[in-house]
């Protein structure tokens, strides 16, 4: 038998009832056509990782209300015709869990980690009793029963090398079809870990490199990778292909579609990469190519939530010692800059709002200062950063809305602006328009 193919269905996809039978309809097609089940990979159900991040950080302040998660997944028992003890084990668990929790405060990463894989392991026994009643034999697993191990960075953990043979051997003997939990894994100490928001992709993808799986498709609650968020811009278009590489690139600088680790792994074993819509699961979405004909503009991606770190330079003789005590405080506080550089008299990094920001100033002392409610608008394809042109049209489209950016950046495939947060959508729409129809034209 060759292959398997690699089905990840994320949590934007897995909305109530109706979406699982979508689910359970795409993967018995699967099975049936290919002869042989797909592995899939599941997220936790749309909105359930934020609740219960706001359980567990209520919890620590002993306020804790385990109702409102439990009464979601209940319902979709129910209306799914399953037994209404399936997840009871589970219950009893995570209702232990944030007993231990109160008694922390602050809430640690590692408990945080914990609390929020319940999301994935709930969906999975969810959807593979749902495809029982389908006629397809599924099995849950723990991603970590298969052998994936991570770092111990709680909360953006990576996954080690040299894993996969393992992987794959694990995979051949789980019953049916697997039912994988994405974002958890467990370190080498065998605690618990995630890896981060959207990992369930980087989980798919990295079973798709154990396998040599032939595909792996993406299922998400959008028709595709779009030329932009349609949020921030109305008139977003479907993107029939993209390369890997600007895949990555949109996904690194806020593409919400992918996780930003997720692509090498698919790149690495050659496998083929799609993303679609559940809602229409016969269209074709977006594939994902090696390269492309042509250079220029193809989405644009926003960064929302950023803070501007400075630190001074007195004489430019200090730079160097500067950029690297700024630099080694970030490490040391495991903060890592979106975008960094040097003008103006000092050095500076752009980084995520929520991280220890109050400690790494103390840290600098008084040279340091922050500018806080920033956001990066990138422009994304290839060679787009080389295209002087470009770069003008893009600072004239920015000026014609009255946007002047605080910073700005480029590399080979992107073109990153730093704007105010409030004129972040402004901004996108500025640069979209720079995208040409033929951006969109299949290559």
């Amino acid at each position: 038998m060759g292959p398997k193919s690699v089905l990840k269905f994320g949590g934007a996809a897995l909305t109530d009832a109706a979406a699982v039978r979508r689910v359970c309809t795409v993967v018995d097609d699967w099975r049936t056509r290919e002869g042989t089940g797909p592995v899939v990979v599941v997220s936790a159900f749309e909105g359930m990782t934020d609740a219960l991040e706001e359980l567990a950080y209520e919890a620590a302040r002993g306020r804790g209300d385990l109702g409102p998660v439990r009464v979601r997944h209940r319902a979709l028992l129910r209306q799914l015709e399953l037994p209404s003890d399936l997840l009871d084990r589970y219950w009893r668990n995570l209702a232990a869990l944030l007993v231990e929790v109160a008694s922390e405060n602050p809430l640690a990463p590692a408990s945080l980690d914990r609390v929020l894989s319940f999301g994935e392991r709930l969906s999975a026994r969810i959807i593979a009793r749902a495809l029982g009643r389908y006629g397809v034999p599924a099995t849950p697993v723990d991603a970590w029963d298969l052998g994936l191990v991570t770092d111990s960075r709680h909360g953006q953990a990576r996954p080690l090398e040299g894993q996969g043979a393992a992987i794959a051997a694990a995979l051949r003997e789980v019953p049916g079809v697997p039912i994988v939990t994405g974002f958890l894994a467990k370190d080498q100490r065998g605690r618990l870990t995630t890896l981060g928001r959207n990992g369930s992709d980087l989980t798919a993808a990295i079973l798709a490199e154990a396998l040599g799986a032939g595909e792996l498709v993406y299922w998400k609650g959008v028709p595709g990778i779009l030329t932009a968020d349609p949020a921030d811009v109305p008139e977003a278009r479907l993107l029939p292909q993209l390369t890997y590489a600007e895949a990555g690139e949109l996904a690194f600088h806020g593409a919400e579609v992918l996780h930003p680790a997720a692509v090498a792994p698919a790149r690495r074993a050659r496998v083929k990469v799609r993303v679609a819509s559940l809602a229409d699961p016969q269209a074709p979405g977006t594939t994902l190519v090696e390269r492309s004909e042509g250079a220029g503009p193809r989405a644009v991606a926003v960064r929302d939530e950023l803070l501007l770190l400075r630190l001074a330079i007195e004489l430019p003789e200090e730079a160097a010692t500067q950029a690297a005590r700024l630099f080694g405080v970030l490490g040391d506080c495991d903060v890592t800059p979106w975008l960094t550089g040097s003008e103006d008299g000092c050095v500076w990094a752009l980084v995520d709002r929520g991280l220890p920001i109050p400690t790494v100033l103390e840290r600098l002392g008084s040279e340091a200062s922050v500018e806080r409610d920033l956001a990066t608008v990138t422009l994304v394809g290839q060679d787009v950063g080389c295209d002087p042109d470009l770069v003008r049209a893009a600072s004239a489209r920015l000026a014609g809305v009255g946007i002047v950016p605080r910073r700005a950046a480029v590399a080979t495939r992107a073109l990153v602006e730093v704007v105010d947060r409030d004129r972040r959508r402004a901004a996108a729409r500025a640069l979209h328009s720079l995208i040409p129809d033929r951006a969109l034209l299949q290559n």
